[in-house]
């Protein structure tokens, strides 16, 4: 039997590993403090044997980092498996709006990070109006200087539009331009793919990204490597994202942002998956036994943060999640991560939850019983191995268009499109949120529409092959 799923966290110096069966039932659970995350894996693989689970039987890996430590701001070890190492590819940004240099692209950047980053920036007539029409005309002769001038300096371009959230047609017409010139090795980013609404913080982030695509790659061919010599090569390798959902290898590593907090929100999964609870707080622990954080789950996702998320000393619309830290007040703690008044359950997980939950001599006040559940210590790869494909579309979208319905549809299928480009199973993906948010400072009514599609992984190639193999025998019956 294939179809075997096996999530695997790499919070610091510690690992967990999962591996659920095709109904999504926890068969293996370790977690442990290692130094080598290929004996690592081969331990999580020995202690499958007793269950009947060969390599071979696992379709999907999923492995869910800790950060993205190619920021050197946003943690102290670089150059190994624990975080991706300490480099950045050099980018070239492009901004199609001539008319809003007010702020130059990367103006606000840290000055040491923008020189680090960014090879060459220019402003340049394009983007479009809220309507959707042309904000001003493409500047295609623009854009053919410009990439000659980069050429052969540059690692990645980001391509930032007015208003490419109504509509991305600039973006996608100045990438096809670029690509002709620069040719398939250079990376090219488009900031409507990365979602935000604001200009500058989508831009910053669309850069980051580009920045962190090169080394993201070589990080993760380590890991599909890693993999493969461990007898899993018909294995389809994803990595789990900071909003809960998780990526094909290829896909991730073009939206590297997206993997930040991805074992905090791996590890509250996995709370809900092992306690059974949809709605309610989850206590991560420390390996001594103390908490360090307390987060609200909600239908069985953590609540993320609003607003802007500073990154390595850059303003990104990157949501993350809304952790509570906890320095010695818990029930303080408790009451600041609700995000609604009233009791809930109180689920303990990470590597010291069994020694918190004896620790304790009472309910703490705001919870409605405190709970440690078989498979604790390993939540977050069990998180990471129940989590489903994901795909988002944001838009801004006139209320008063004569294309309202066609817009909302176009959106809809926009953000089915996206989970299946991350590995989603196409025949199985549905659109699982759609949030219209009001933009108060505009004079026609306009809401920022968010359409999220969610769905479990593709078939793997070894599972598809033996349906076709079934399939042909009894067709020949």
């Amino acid at each position: 039997m294939t179809g075997y799923r096996l999530g695997v966290a790499l919070p610091g110096n510690r690992a967990s590993a999962a591996v659920l069966d095709p109904d999504g039932r926890l068969v293996v659970a370790l977690e442990r403090e290692i130094d080598k995350l290929g004996e690592f894996l081969d331990a999580v693989l020995a202690a499958a044997v007793p269950h009947g689970i060969t390599p071979a039987m696992i379709e999907h890996v999923i492995f869910a980092v800790t950060d993205l430590s190619v920021l050197d701001d946003l943690a102290a070890e670089t150059g190994s498996w624990r975080g991706w190492p300490g480099r950045l590819a050099r980018v070239a940004a492009v901004r199609l709006g001539a008319a809003t240099t007010s702020i130059p692209p990367l103006a606000l950047w840290p000055q040491d990070l923008r020189e680090r980053v960014a090879v060459a920036s220019t402003c340049l007539s394009g983007g479009a109006m809220l309507d959707g029409s042309d904000y001003e005309p493409l500047d295609i002769e623009g854009l053919l200087a410009f990439a000659r001038r980069i050429s052969g300096t540059v690692g990645a371009v980001a391509i930032t539009g007015v208003f490419s959230s109504v509509t991305p047609r600039h973006e996608l017409a100045a990438a096809d331009v670029l690509r002709e010139e620069l040719g398939p090795a250079t990376a090219i980013l488009l900031s409507h793919e990365f979602g935000g609404i604001g200009l500058i913080e989508r831009e910053n982030a669309t850069v980051l990204q580009a920045a962190l695509t090169s080394p993201t790659a070589e990080e993760a061919t380590k890991l599909l490597a890693a993999v493969s010599r461990r007898g899993m090569g018909y294995a389809e390798v994803f990595l789990a994202r900071g909003d809960g959902t998780i990526a094909t290898l290829d896909n991730a590593v073009t939206h590297p942002l997206s993997l930040l907090g991805a074992t905090d929100t791996t590890t509250a999964i996995g709370a809900s998956v092992l306690a059974g609870h949809r709605d309610a707080l989850v206590g991560m622990t420390n390996v001594d036994g103390t908490l360090r954080a307390v987060c609200a789950l909600t239908d069985g996702v953590p609540r993320m943060t609003v607003g802007h998320t500073k990154v390595a000393g850059v303003a990104t619309g990157l949501s993350v999640p809304a952790l509570v830290p906890i320095f010695g007040e818990i029930e303080d703690g408790i009451d600041r991560a609700k995000d609604a008044p009233g009791d809930l359950p109180l689920v303990l997980v990470g590597p010291g939850a069994r020694d918190f939950a004896q620790s304790l001599r009472h309910n703490l006040a705001g919870t409605l019983a405190v709970t440690c559940p078989s498979g604790a210590e390993a939540a977050a790869a069990v998180g990471a191995a129940a989590a489903p494909v994901g795909g988002e579309a944001r838009r801004i979208v006139p209320l008063n268009s004569p294309r309202l319905a066609e817009i909302r549809s176009a959106v809809r299928e926009a953000a089915r499109a996206s989970a299946m480009r991350a590995g989603a199973d196409p025949q199985r993906v549905t659109v699982v949120s759609v949030d219209e948010q009001p933009l108060a400072y505009l004079s026609e009514p306009t809401v920022v529409m968010r359409v999220r599609a969610c769905g479990p992984p593709r078939v793997g190639w070894m599972t598809a092959k033996t349906k076709v193999v079934a399939t042909t025998r009894e067709e020949n019956r």
